[in-house]
């Protein structure tokens, strides 16, 4: 009988995990961490966290997150949150961990179990960029209320003046439950109420963030994400694997890499294709528009490939193209 009880157990945990869809490991040290994030033209040295060591993870697979791999920090367990589908409307682990004093002084509540990620980054270039999302059991209920989770990206110099980088595009405004949501910058919001691959209730886009630097300067991060109010519903941060990259300014960025490229058909309608003329591969692409927000971000590593733009409205947008000798931009027009 015991016997028939593990394998029927197996079997639903094997047809679980098959729907999900995701992979999650747990128990990264701080070199798995760094390799996690070091992207293109960055060096991250010094990385310590200070984590339930349930609440944070590598994932990668397809889900209602936009982000396909990278690293995930939550308020209670990552198995759980990535273990869908979305059938309790309001998750949550309490993981006995404190809360954090940047975030509680930056909340004006309490908070309680902080997951905090820190390390050190040398940047090649002038420009350090990385992309980033956010999710919550809080939406959409407590949209508006005290219990507003927080979560903040620190950066600073060798001034040691922090500033939060985790902000909504194009503005000033930290990415938080109470500033996306359906109502309020509604563009960046994903409502997961019927979602099947995770618990969240709400997640926002892949958002990217960016930040004018000195070349070869030490910059610190601190990454950290709390309950707040309460120490229930969970929410977490996601960093995109291989994301922190800065294009090192020997490199010419423009018009000689840009030839290197075909982009049509230009203006475009539903989809843009890229062409490479020589056989370098573009490894992804970020799209803006005029405001400066992120509406396409997608990995490529291909030398033809197919971007869908069908859902941008008319307009002028910029593409960024990043490959292994650098970066390339184009004004592309949508119709």
């Amino acid at each position: 009988m015991k016997k028939t009880i593990l394998t029927i157990a197996f079997s639903i945990a094997f047809i679980l995990g098959m729907k999900a869809q995701l992979t999650v490991t747990t128990g990264l040290n701080s070199s798995d961490l760094a390799n996690l994030l070091t992207g293109f033209g960055v060096n991250i040295t010094n990385v310590q966290i200070n984590c339930n060591s349930s609440s944070y993870g590598e994932f990668s697979g397809t889900s209602e997150i936009p982000i396909t791999h990278g690293l995930m920090m939550t308020t209670g367990s990552i198995d759980s949150v990535l273990l869908g589908p979305n059938n309790q409307s309001g998750y949550g682990t309490d993981n006995l961990y404190l809360g954090d004093a940047d975030l509680t002084a930056d909340a004006g509540i309490q908070t309680y179990n902080a997951c905090v990620l820190e390390f050190d980054c040398i940047p090649l270039g002038d420009t350090l960029e990385f992309n980033f999302g956010f999710g919550s059991e809080e939406y959409p209920e407590y949209v508006g209320a005290s219990f507003n989770d927080i979560f903040a990206i620190y950066f600073s110099d060798t001034s040691n003046i922090p500033y939060n980088a985790a902000l909504i595009p194009g503005t000033s405004i930290p990415v938080a439950i109470n500033n996306v949501n359906a109502i309020t910058n509604s563009s960046y919001y994903i409502d997961n109420s019927a979602g099947q691959y995770i618990q969240f209730d709400g997640l926002t886009q892949n958002l990217n963030a960016f930040a004018v630097v000195i070349p070869g300067n030490t910059y610190h991060f601190k990454i950290a994400i709390a309950d707040a109010g309460d120490a229930i519903f969970d929410s977490g941060v996601l960093l995109e694997a291989f994301s922190f990259s800065s294009t090192p300014t020997t490199f010419n960025i423009s018009e000689e890499l840009a030839a290197s490229f075909m982009i049509y058909p230009i203006p475009a309608n539903d989809h843009l294709q890229i062409q490479s003329k020589t056989n370098l591969m573009v490894e992804s692409v970020v799209i803006t528009d005029a405001l400066g927000r992120v509406v396409v971000n997608e990995n490529l590593n291909s030398t033809l490939s197919t971007i869908d733009v069908s859902y941008l409205k008319q307009g002028l947008y910029i593409l960024t193209g990043y490959t292994n000798q650098g970066k390339f931009t184009q004004k592309i027009m949508i119709e």
